[in-house]
């Protein structure tokens, strides 16, 4: 039986899948943080390995893909908030990603990607709680921005005599 083209993927870019039994269990309370999304001018198979990529140039390790007919989507394990205000101000903050595409007309994909934040305490009443949605969104936004630009580059660098 063939593996899953997604699982072949993950595994080819050499980023690590992390078990669901193994992976820490976030704080108990969790929110919806930034999001950013984008079609990008590709094809699914150019932009997945290319994501993946990016996701693990930021840290993250894939806890589980889940791919449903032409569509996929990856989720991170958690880890902890690298913005240092963030962290002293939000009790044990965490956060996660979780990456869907999806394949449209004319070889395009829509990617979005979603973040959350996790806390012993409760997020939405401290007042860092704006600070962190915000420095989530503009992290969502510029990992996009690297999977465009290393999309581009790719092309760039094939286009060469």
């Amino acid at each position: 039986m063939e593996p899953p083209r997604l699982l072949v993927l993950v595994l080819a870019t050499g980023l690590a899948v992390a078990s669901a039994a193994r992976a820490d269990e976030p704080p108990a309370h969790v929110v919806l943080a930034g999001a950013a999304s984008d079609t990008l001018a590709y094809g699914l198979d150019r932009v997945l390995p290319v994501a993946i990529s990016e996701l693990a140039r930021n840290d993250w390790t894939i806890q589980r893909t889940d791919s449903t007919g032409h569509a996929c989507r990856l989720v991170t394990r958690w880890k902890p908030l690298k913005h240092v205000l963030a962290r002293f101000f939000l009790d044990g903050v965490m956060a996660r990603c979780v990456v869907d595409f999806e394949p449209v007309r004319d070889g395009r994909t829509l990617v979005t990607i979603q973040g959350g934040l996790a806390s012993r305490g409760d997020l939405e009443a401290s007042p860092a709680f704006p600070a962190a949605q915000a420095t989530y969104r503009r992290a969502a936004e510029r990992w996009l921005e690297g999977v465009q630009g290393a999309l581009a580059s790719q092309d760039r660098q094939a286009s060469r005599p």
